[in-house]
């Protein structure tokens, strides 16, 4: 494997960078939409309090959750005196705040999803541009070996950009959805604490 890398040429560096960037950032979202997505059952209980207008104890829970549905709940109860213009304005603002937070580092996984296999088509095309010019340079009949191993080494550039970009990608589309996903509760449960605020003045 470490013979392959040598082969592939100094493009190659880039694109270790570039899978080593796409590991770390993919492990670091992970992590945050692991804990951003647990205990989502703690809404309901929030709901049950508020109905109640057991407020402090809504709050303390919400509080003692992490992740943004959770902060989202705690934005609204702190508001609850106020018109409903100014808490959807409140609530508005802080799911922004946490849609933000959400999309964090997203952007550098699909640029490496993205510039990943140019770098590795670059790779090919130079190594091809020297391996012709090996056979250019070679008087009398030419091995059909000697352009093969050349095109073959060229290649390997191009199969390391797609290794890299495959999963850069799929991560990317994957945080995305769950972006997406968590963006739908935010708002929902916003709605719902409205709702039920408003009935309790």
């Amino acid at each position: 494997m470490l013979e392959l890398f040598y082969k592939g040429g100094l493009l190659m560096y880039p694109l270790l960078l570039g899978s080593i960037l796409a590991l770390t950032f993919g492990m670091e979202r992970l992590y945050h939409f692991l804990k951003a997505g647990r205990k989502k059952e703690f809404i309901k209980d929030v709901m049950d309090f508020v109905e109640k207008g057991e407020f402090d104890n809504a709050l303390k829970m919400s509080k003692n959750i992490p992740g943004p549905v959770a902060a989202v709940a705690v934005e609204a109860i702190m508001n609850r005196d106020k018109n409903r213009q100014e808490m959807e304005e409140a609530i508005s603002m802080k799911g922004s705040y946490e849609l933000k937070r959400l999309n964090q580092n997203l952007h550098i996984l699909e640029l490496i999803g993205r510039v990943a296999p140019l770098i590795g088509l670059l790779g090919t095309v130079l190594g091809m541009v020297e391996a012709f010019k090996k056979v250019a340079s070679v008087k009398g009949v030419i091995e059909p070996s000697l352009l093969a191993g050349g095109i073959w080494e060229a290649l390997i550039t191009t199969v390391a950009g797609l290794c890299v970009a495959i999963p850069a990608l799929v991560m990317h589309h994957f945080f995305e959805d769950r972006v997406k996903s968590i963006a739908f509760l935010m708002k929902h449960t916003g709605l719902e604490l409205i709702i039920l605020l408003e009935g309790k003045k």
